[in-house]
């Protein structure tokens, strides 16, 4: 059942890559692009990685799909407009992705991979949490007062040039 699956997802991941590469309407390759990412994730919980599905839901197509999404519409693309397709390194784009496919394929049949694997009944994000919380918790408030130095700054900046404008 699980190879059912799996093929089926990589049906989908193909079908919208090669229709997201032939389609000159940006709404419909947002869509294309979205049922890519959604089968991705489809994929990772296959593997029993959790944790990568989550987070390629949640910054993948929660926000750089939306940040597109309005992209898009706040640029007014019409329907006439399109996409233009082709380019001038088409050639060089074809070379650099056979390429990259064919260092992956070999890279994937020469790897020894064992069939029989067993998901552990322990979940990668509780192992993640409580490493973060114990192992690296000093690594993780730094982080989090770095984020927040951040935005601080970018508040100040946004501020800034408020004021710099009315004077």
């Amino acid at each position: 059942m699980i190879e059912i699956v799996f093929y089926f997802l990589m049906l989908v991941i193909f079908i919208s890559s090669v229709a997201l590469f032939s389609s000159k309407n940006v709404i419909h390759n947002a869509a294309y692009l979205l049922f890519t990412l959604l089968s991705v994730a489809g994929l990772f919980v296959l593997s029993g990685s959790d944790f990568l599905a989550i987070t390629q839901v949640m910054i993948y197509i929660g926000g750089v799909l939306v940040l597109l999404l309005f992209g898009v519409m706040y640029t007014k693309n019409t329907e006439k407009q399109g996409v233009q397709l082709g380019s001038a390194r088409i050639l060089t784009g074809v070379v650099l992705g056979l390429t990259s496919f064919s260092i992956l394929a070999f890279g994937i049949m020469n790897e020894d991979l064992d069939q029989n694997y067993e998901i552990k009944a322990q979940g990668v994000t509780e192992v993640l949490g409580v490493h973060f919380m114990t192992n690296q918790i000093l690594a993780f408030e730094l982080t989090a007062v770095l984020l927040l130095v951040v935005l601080i700054g970018a508040v100040f900046v946004a501020g800034l040039k408020k004021t710099t404008e009315k004077h």
